[in-house]
C-alpha cells in the first residue's frame, strides 16, 4: 500500500514539475498593446490648453509605451483640418517609454471647438493604431 501511494506522489510530483517548467518557458507573456497618450506641460492632466490666446504657443508632451514584446516602429502625425502639421518617427524597444515635446503652433485663427489630431501608426500599418483628439479654443 505504502508503494502505491509512494508512486502515486512521485508521479504527481513529475507532473507539477512539468507544468511549472512548461509555464515558465512557454508562458504567455500577455497582450501586445502600445500606450499613446498626452499630458501638459507639468506631466500632468490637470491643465491641457483648453483656451488659449492668439499667436501663443503652448507645450504638450506626448507620450508612448511599447508593450509590444519587441522592438516596434512608430510614427506619430499631428493634423489640423485633416493636414498634417508635424510628423513623428521613432522606434523603440519592448517596455521602452518616450516622450515627445509637442509645441502647439496653431493657435493664428480665433475660434472655438478646433480639433488637434494625434495620429499613432505602428509598424508601417497604413490606419492610424491609436489616436488623441485635442479641442480648444482661440481667443
Amino acid at each position: 500500500m505504502n508503494k502505491i501511494i509512494k508512486g502515486i506522489l512521485i508521479a504527481i510530483l513529475i507532473i507539477a514539475i512539468i507544468q511549472v517548467i512548461h509555464l515558465v518557458v512557454f508562458h504567455n507573456p500577455g497582450q501586445d498593446y502600445t500606450e499613446f497618450y498626452m499630458v501638459d506641460h507639468n506631466n500632468d492632466t490637470l491643465d491641457y490648453p483648453i483656451n488659449v490666446t492668439q499667436n501663443s504657443v503652448k507645450k504638450l508632451v506626448i507620450g508612448i509605451t511599447n508593450q509590444e514584446h519587441q522592438e516596434t516602429n512608430y510614427t506619430i502625425k499631428v493634423l489640423k483640418d485633416n493636414q498634417i502639421i508635424t510628423k513623428f518617427n521613432e522606434t523603440l524597444k519592448d517596455k521602452e517609454t518616450m516622450e515627445i515635446p509637442y509645441y502647439m503652433t496653431s493657435t493664428n485663427e480665433k475660434g472655438t471647438n478646433q480639433t488637434l489630431n494625434f495620429e499613432l501608426y505602428k509598424n508601417n500599418v497604413s490606419s492610424p493604431y491609436r489616436t488623441l483628439y485635442l479641442r480648444y479654443n482661440v481667443i
